[in-house]
């Protein structure tokens, strides 16, 4: 599973915004080509410099545009409130304006050394002090962030499996490939350690439960970019190609693993064209696995929503009954292999229907509830 976790810094304007977004989520033709009908997030942040895109540097139907893609879940993250954000009042007056709009993104992403920022280690923020000008973390999270993204960035490709640190190393055997895998596995060994800045690299995690300065409560994840000579390099769209190969995608279906990208698909955009032939060919390639089977793209929430269910929710089987206690978490895409034939599900003591799979890659068999696809509303 993969969601694309772009930052939207340095994005030009909305109309580069809306036109990724409308090329990488639905089949029409748009100024980059023909759609790719794949199903991807967005970030949005708000006080920003003139000539910076942002939520407050657009106009009227800007924003309407934006409430849009917020209510139909493909922008779900905010990143940060901003630059020039640097008042708890400020993000007051964002929250007040997604609430009458009923937009309610479930991420926080820091954003450079944006004050509002929550990373206290990486990226320097005093969003959850309480009492500090910049303080807003009880707001935010009142308003529906759940989930929180504080810097960290793996080099090793696939999340909740075992850590392997060589598929940089293996496409680029050379000095500075082997440099970062040595970095990657120095913060995994750090982690091990007890290292609490590194710990998800230590087991390869996908996400953590953190304690934010304030006390609240949040599901902190890390992002990954697999590329050879670190995390920091081609993460935008005039390097993703170097990032999206046919090889990493290869990789990430035979580990099975989860992959939330790091990126900025704004950044080094092509004038007049957005993405070269080459990042187009990577994104056909990535369509290209999700149409044979191999690979479900979907949001940043919904990866982290599947993830967290399969966390959260428990199983009991008393025959015919297979009873599920969902303990409040999004069950689409939910799976249960070898399970009897006529067997009757029951999710919090309700029947309900199921989709009988047949066998998969490794012969066995499975009952599924539906991962249906976001209804893209431009």
């Amino acid at each position: 599973m993969l969601a694309i976790c772009s930052d939207l810094d340095d994005t030009p304007d909305l109309a580069t915004y809306l036109t990724i977004s409308r090329y990488l989520n639905t089949t029409e033709m748009t100024a980059i080509g023909t759609g790719l009908g794949l199903e991807t997030g967005n970030t949005i942040y708000f006080h920003m410099a003139p000539g910076e895109f942002s939520y407050w540097n657009t106009d009227e139907a800007g924003r309407d545009a934006l409430h849009a893609l917020m209510r139909s879940g493909h922008i779900d993250c905010f990143h940060s409130y901003g630059d020039l954000a640097v008042r708890r009042e400020q993000a007051g007056v964002c929250l007040e304006a997604l609430a009458a709009n009923d937009c309610h993104p479930t991420i926080w992403v820091d954003h450079a050394v944006a004050p509002t920022n929550f990373g206290p280690d990486i990226m320097f923020g005093r969003g959850d002090i309480a009492g500090d000008p910049a303080y807003h973390a009880d707001l935010t999270l009142a308003a529906g962030v759940r989930y929180v993204w504080t810097g960290r960035v793996t080099s090793c490709l696939g999340q909740e499996v075992t850590y392997s640190p060589w598929t940089g190393l293996a496409r680029r055997p050379d000095t500075r490939a082997a440099l970062n895998t040595a970095k990657d596995i120095a913060k995994t060994l750090r982690g091990t350690l007890g290292d609490a800045k590194y710990s998800m690299h230590a087991g390869n995690r996908l996400t953590r439960c953190v304690t934010l300065r304030d006390g609240s409560r949040a599901t902190e994840f890390i992002r990954c970019n697999p590329h050879p000579y670190g995390v920091s390099v081609g993460d935008h769209a005039a390097g993703i190609h170097e990032v999206l190969t046919r090889e990493a995608l290869s990789r990430l279906v035979t580990r099975q693993g989860y992959c939330i990208l790091y990126t900025h698909l704004g950044k080094h955009v092509t004038p007049g064209k957005i993405f070269t032939d080459a990042a187009m060919a990577a994104f056909e390639a990535l369509a290209d696995e999700q149409g044979r089977g191999n690979l479900l793209v979907t949001t940043t929430t919904r990866l982290l929503d599947y993830h967290q269910m399969r966390q959260k929710i428990v199983i009991s089987q008393n025959a015919p009954f297979l009873d599920v206690e969902s303990h409040g978490q999004t069950l689409d895409g939910m799976t249960i292999y070898d399970v009897p034939e006529g067997t009757v599900l029951r999710i919090d003591g309700k029947p309900s229907l199921y989709l009988s799979n047949p066998p998969d890659h490794l012969g066995r068999t499975s009952i599924s509830l539906p991962f249906r696809r976001l209804t893209y509303p431009l």
